[in-house]
């Protein structure tokens, strides 16, 4: 609860929730109950795509990230943010960018440290306004 408490102090909100997520060959989804940690924007970017999916896994047709993470899009990551996927990826589901939102997904395995390193790279994320950039 602490943990929560604290990011809704960071400005993000948290939520129990199901996501379906692909799998390697984009034929299926698995259903998987996690908890989002989500920024909305108070305007949506209408640049971006509907969705643009980052997950710890391979799916077919996704584009390699950083070593063992691939995403929906070309995307274009800052050395910050590249480094903090790195570090701590493992506590992560998966990350989710919206024209209205970006949320991350996980089951809540890290600490306050952890999380408001993961907070500060869904603002990064909440900043971009086009995947390209």
């Amino acid at each position: 609860m602490a943990l929560r408490m604290h990011a809704r102090k960071l400005g993000l909100t948290v939520q129990l929730t199901s996501i379906d997520l692909p799998d390697k060959w984009d034929k299926s989804l698995n259903r998987e109950k996690t908890i989002a940690y989500s920024f909305y924007r108070l305007k949506p970017v209408t640049s971006l795509p509907d969705k643009v999916w980052i997950l710890p896994f391979e799916v077919w047709k996704y584009h390699s990230l950083i070593e063992g993470w691939w995403t929906s899009e070309l995307l274009a990551l800052s050395a910050e943010s590249r480094g903090v996927l790195e570090k701590y990826g493992a506590l992560l589901i998966g990350i989710k960018v919206t024209p209205e939102s970006v949320s991350f997904y996980w089951d809540e395995a890290g600490d306050e440290v952890a999380l408001e390193k993961l907070a500060h790279f869904v603002f990064s994320l909440a900043e971009l306004k086009n995947i390209s950039d």
